[in-house]
């Protein structure tokens, strides 16, 4: 049976989402998700965290036969980072020059570049653009909110720096270099995943006051250490992002409400979203930040 067949339940009980405990349990292997990850058929959006697609033929054999790179969003999952959604196909780069392909299949994206030697890499048998010129070119031509989540992922794994790819897009000429250079100031390098990402870019879409991320916090009450998503110190105002509805052991469900426990001892409002609510509601986010925020301002005043 085809591996998406046997997740599919799965991911609709947990609206859209499942974990690698959950895959693993299915019979599906390691090695088997992995590959599944790498053709963007499944996409990690966190550590351990998954949303699942349709099935897409291997790339590497196209990109092969094609004399093509694994581009675009193709070459993000191709590197392993996590992804706002998986691929619904495949993008593939050739030369301008390059003729009309006869050969053209159903779910495969072709674009037209002449990529230097310094833009592509041999990545697992697979020519695969850079990390740098695939997040330029997601930057250029993807919504917003997707780009910045795929950026933000690849300077998470330490592929490049916040810094690096401002260059980039500074440098960039020609069609969606604005865009790219937007992209560049919605960066930020203390994402922790990407439902953060998409909310951040939501929240900076709604016009919102832009939150610290990552801010520290300590309960002096239970002695908890640890970081909040997003905050707004000056109105003592929590946001926090519950990554997936579903937990499969208790022990992340408890940790997660002690830990909201500590913050609302200290004085803190707090609100949660899920990765529901922001894929799919975001009106809901957006009112609910701005309630909190208004809640907390009047309380502070």
């Amino acid at each position: 049976m085809d591996p998406l067949t046997l997740l599919a339940p799965i991911a609709v009980d947990n609206r859209g989402v499942l974990t690698r405990s959950q895959v693993l349990a299915t019979g599906i292997s390691p090695r088997a998700l992995g590959d599944l990850v790498s053709r963007g058929s499944v996409a990690r959006i966190a550590r351990g965290v998954y949303a699942i697609g349709e099935p897409l033929p291997d790339p590497r054999r196209i990109a092969k036969d094609w004399y093509a790179a694994i581009s675009f969003e193709s070459a993000a999952a191709w590197w392993g980072v996590e992804l706002p959604a998986p691929l619904s196909q495949i993008h593939l780069t050739v030369p301008r020059a390059r003729g009309g392909l006869a050969e053209a299949l159903p779910g495969v994206r072709l674009h037209r570049a002449d990529l230097a030697r310094t833009d592509v890499e041999l990545v697992d048998g697979a020519l695969v653009t850079t990390p740098l010129r695939t997040c330029l070119d997601i930057a250029r031509h993807s919504p917003a909110d997707q780009a910045v989540a795929v950026v933000d992922a690849f300077i998470r794994q330490h592929h490049f720096t916040d810094a690096d790819f401002a260059a980039v897009a500074r440098a960039a000429r020609g069609p969606g270099r604005l865009r790219a250079q937007t992209v560049a100031g919605l960066v930020d390098p203390w994402s922790g995943c990407v439902l953060e990402s998409l909310t951040r870019v939501l929240l900076w879409r709604s016009g919102l006051p832009v939150p610290v991320t990552q801010l520290s916090l300590k309960s002096r009450a239970t002695g908890w250490v640890g970081f909040v998503d997003f905050a707004w110190p000056e109105v003592r105002a929590v946001l926090e992002c519950d990554g997936y509805a579903y937990r499969n052991s208790r022990d992340p469900f408890r940790g997660d409400r002690r830990r909201w426990a500590a913050i609302t001892s200290e004085g803190w409002r707090l609100a949660v979203v899920t990765w529901f609510d922001v894929t799919q509601d975001p009106a809901y986010v957006v009112s609910a930040v701005r309630r909190l925020l208004e809640v907390s301002a009047a309380a502070a005043a």
